[in-house]
């Protein structure tokens, strides 16, 4: 390794070796001093393995890529999630499809995420792409560009670094569900709907996984447990779900007067044979006849965590919820300000006792005092 010039050249070349082979380059530059530090930094890239002569993404396109990362990707990966995958992989290879993944820079990837964010929804031409939904592209792409890391084709990931989207400013408002509009939904919705919303609230499960696309066999009445297959998010899911007396009667008496004979307990009204796929209509529909604040139905399993965390242990929500972590279900709490506010005064007990709590319009003794002696004066 080391510096020369040529008779040819202004700027001074640089040699060294790679893999047993000698190449030779340029530095661009006509200061010796320059070029000898770009020599270093070179020889410290190699030593890093952080360059590499003739990456294989100069020669390959994203495309070609994306065909890679779905060949190893999705192996391991519920059906569910690879529809999801496939959906933001349409979109990515819109913009980037034949360009040359060594050619995809972090300014590239921040152009897609701004031009994403632009774009008009299918269903409603009048609202923007949200930034939650650009995330889910991001976050898929650098999955995409973390496979080619490790595999050789470019020396580091450019969708690394690129800014998300704050999703906390397009979410609705967390707030707990109440008894009486609980009430009002049940009383506007269809009778499949009411029952998965009484089953949702009543065990916590995830709205389609462990809900929506359960069938019958899943269900022990005997013993009162849905048992789930191990097709689940998590390994702790796995475990049985216990029902209560009321959701125990009320799939009873669903089972009785469904009239298909499908598999399922909520069949999609077109192939008997498949459970239904979105009720995300049909939800809002129901708020909306309820005169309830728009929610995701999702929300029904922190209804349910919020509901059990004020009579039972973290021991017991944990497995109600399912959860690895018991940490996990501070996340899935709502509101509970009624709680904090019985504790407050506890603690105002506690530290004043049976006197009278001070307030902020009362005056102290040395004040009045000097009052009095104002007054007399």
């Amino acid at each position: 390794m080391g510096l020369y010039q040529r008779s040819d050249s202004r700027f001074w070349w640089m040699s060294y070796t790679m893999n047993g082979e000698q190449h030779q380059q340029s530095t661009k530059t006509t200061s010796k001093e320059l070029a000898n530090s770009i020599l270093k930094q070179r020889e410290s890239e190699i030593v890093l393995g952080l360059f590499k002569v003739g990456w294989a993404g100069e020669r390959m396109t994203f495309e070609q890529l994306v065909v890679e990362f779905e060949r190893s990707h999705f192996a391991g990966l519920a059906e569910n999630t690879v529809k999801g995958h496939r959906v933001y992989l349409s979109y990515l290879k819109a913009y980037f499809g034949t360009c040359k993944v060594s050619k995809i820079t972090a300014e590239m990837v921040e152009q897609y995420r701004d031009q994403r964010r632009q774009q008009r929804t299918k269903r409603n031409p009048n609202r923007t792409v949200k930034g939650a939904s650009v995330n889910r592209d991001l976050e898929c792409l650098k999955c995409v560009f973390d496979l080619a890391v490790r595999r050789k084709y470019i020396p580091e990931n450019p969708a690394a670094s690129v800014k998300h989207f704050n999703e906390l400013r397009e979410r609705p408002v967390r707030r707990m569900l109440t008894v009486e509009e609980e009430i009002r939904i049940l009383e506007t919705a269809p009778p499949y709907l009411r029952v998965a919303i009484i089953l949702l609230s009543q065990t916590g499960g995830r709205t389609y996984s462990e809900g929506l696309s359960l069938r019958w066999d899943q269900v022990d009445f005997q013993n009162k447990l849905i048992r789930l297959d191990n097709n689940v998010k998590t390994p702790g899911s796995t475990e049985p779900i216990p029902l209560s007396d009321f959701a125990c009667a009320v799939l009873q008496a669903w089972e009785k007067e469904q009239a298909s004979p499908s598999p399922y307990l909520f069949p999609s009204p077109k192939k008997l044979d498949r459970p239904i796929s979105t009720v995300k209509t049909a939800w809002k529909g129901v708020l909306k006849r309820a005169g309830v604040p728009h929610f995701p139905i999702y929300a029904l399993r922190h209804v349910f965590c919020t509901r059990l965390s004020e009579v039972a242990a973290d021991a017991v929500v944990q497995r109600a919820m399912r959860h690895t972590s018991p940490e996990t279900k501070r996340h899935y709490q709502l509101g509970m300000t009624e709680q904090v506010r019985q504790a407050v005064e506890k603690a105002n007990k506690k530290a004043y006792g049976p006197k009278r709590v001070l307030r902020f319009y009362d005056v102290l003794p040395a004040a009045k005092k000097e009052g009095k002696i104002a007054v007399a004066k």
